[in-house]
């Protein structure tokens, strides 16, 4: 299954944003259903819809910091009161890294050693 990565954003195309840590951070969540609980959780993302953070968006955020990479943070889905500051920093590349990797082909591959578990798996790519 695919991993993706959303944002929220304005019909207009403005993404949702606050200064964390003395930078302005766009806010980026694991899965959908993260992004529509903080968003029904924080008044200040009513206008605003979760949205993929595709490669058209990463190309957007590539210069959208006057020429500089924009820097992320990813949202603590975990967190019951869906507190928009309790997260992590995330910097474009590592994220440009997250966007690609949901597109490598997962297979399974079964393990024959006999120290293995009966019916065990691992992944390959």
């Amino acid at each position: 299954m695919k991993q993706e990565i959303f944002g929220m954003r304005q019909a207009n195309g403005d993404w949702f944003a606050l200064e964390l840590e003395d930078q302005r951070r766009v806010l980026v969540f694991h899965s959908l259903v993260g992004a529509w609980r903080a968003r029904a959780k924080n008044d200040e993302l009513m206008l605003f819809w979760p949205a993929p953070v595709d490669e058209r968006a990463l190309a957007e955020f590539a210069t959208a910091n006057d020429g500089r990479p924009v820097s992320f943070w990813l949202v603590d889905e975990d967190d019951p009161g869906a507190d928009l500051r309790c997260g992590h920093p995330l910097e474009y590349t590592q994220l440009a890294t997250l966007e690609r990797l949901k597109d490598l082909p997962l297979r399974t591959k079964s393990r024959w050693e006999s120290n293995q578990a009966a019916g065990g798996q691992a992944w390959a790519f």
